[in-house]
């Protein structure tokens, strides 16, 4: 019997990845194709490439299904995406762009923008693109606090002037309760965004996915929210540079554990001490850069986050891993942050560990 029989996908970290042009992201996209996986998830950050173009560029050439993992809607005017998402489906031959939207990451983001009222943000941003790519006519006014933010016109109305070329499907990215209970209400799905590893360990994922499920099943007893989970991994055969790959992602995803309210049982089970954490939230907003606070991140922590090493090291921990999310009913498995070589990685995947899964 197969370990997990839903799909599987990747997930390109610019930020991560900053050592690959475009062009290169492109080629190893298509890697990803020709090994199978059936989706390619990109994220969103200030600084780096950026999403869209990303996504149109691969959207150009390579024919496989494409996805924000995450978009950070302080980063876009609505209008702006609404144009983008609706362009960049013309290229999606009929494929369905999952829009996955959240707040963005606690350590990086405030650096750029005041995150005003996230869940407002999220929610009216969801609802504007909902709106927009379904050709629909809406007055500004109806989004009140995308208005004030965006200094949209008051008496001003929107419509796309063309017709998106596929469907549109939106995740949810947030792991607070808020966030979650929002996303059962107005999404079609929910992402587990990097913090699948450790929200198992502690024990919360399946009270987290089950907020999430009661909040849709209030709206309507018969929707069923999509689960996508991203499980990181860094995979190479130099062990050490897999486990140094994913120390700037750790810096800043390991904050959300003090914005969830992580008790020292939980800290317990990470085998991280609560200070180190509060060292890492103190250098981001000091304005240290995410190569800066990688510096604060031992090896423990990103294990906590990672499964990483040589294949022969991390193998069975994957297929551990797939494997609980196939029983927590996730519908695809999108092999995160993969580690510091794409192309050997997703080659090392596909021949060292999916067949396993099979």
């Amino acid at each position: 019997m197969a370990l997990f029989t839903g799909e599987l996908g990747l997930q390109f970290v610019t930020h991560l990845a900053n050592h690959y042009s475009l062009r290169d992201l492109i080629r190893l996209a298509q890697l990803g194709a020709d090994h199978g996986f059936g989706q390619i998830w990109v994220n969103d950050n200030i600084r780096y490439r950026n999403q869209i173009v990303v996504l149109t560029a691969i959207a150009a050439q390579v024919p496989i299904r494409l996805g924000t993992a995450i978009m950070v809607p302080y980063f876009h005017n609505p209008l702006d995406m609404a144009d983008s998402f609706a362009a960049l489906s013309e290229l999606c031959d009929g494929r369905e762009i999952a829009i996955g939207i959240a707040r963005g990451d606690l350590g990086q983001s405030p650096q750029h923008v005041q995150p005003l009222k996230p869940i407002a943000m999220v929610s009216e941003t969801t609802r504007l693109l909902r709106q927009a790519l379904n050709g629909e006519e809406f007055a500004y006014a109806d989004y009140p606090f995308l208005s004030e933010f965006y200094h949209l016109n008051p008496k001003g109305k929107f419509k796309l002037a063309f017709k998106p070329s596929g469907p549109f499907k939106f995740y949810g990215g947030g792991n607070g309760p808020q966030s979650l209970r929002m996303c059962g209400r107005i999404m079609d799905g929910v992402i587990s965004s990097g913090t699948y590893i450790p929200m198992l360990k502690a024990g919360r994922l399946e009270a987290m996915l089950a907020s999430a499920d009661a909040a849709a099943k209030e709206i309507d007893p018969t929707k069923r929210l999509r689960r996508v989970c991203e499980l990181n991994v860094s995979i190479s055969s130099d062990g050490a540079r897999a486990l140094d790959f994913p120390r700037r992602q750790v810096a800043h995803s390991i904050l959300q554990w003090e914005a969830l309210g992580f008790t020292p049982e939980e800290y317990a089970k990470m085998g991280v001490k609560r200070e180190q954490v509060l060292k890492l939230r103190e250098a981001f907003e000091s304005g240290a850069t995410v190569e800066q606070a990688a510096t604060l991140v031992n090896d423990h922590m990103v294990r906590c986050y990672y499964a990483a090493g040589k294949p022969e090291e991390v193998r069975d921990q994957i297929i551990e891993l797939v494997g609980a999310a196939g029983r927590l009913g996730y519908d695809q498995v999108a092999f995160a942050k993969l580690g510091p070589d794409y192309q050997e990685a997703i080659n090392l995947l596909a021949r060292e560990v999916v067949p396993q899964l099979k």
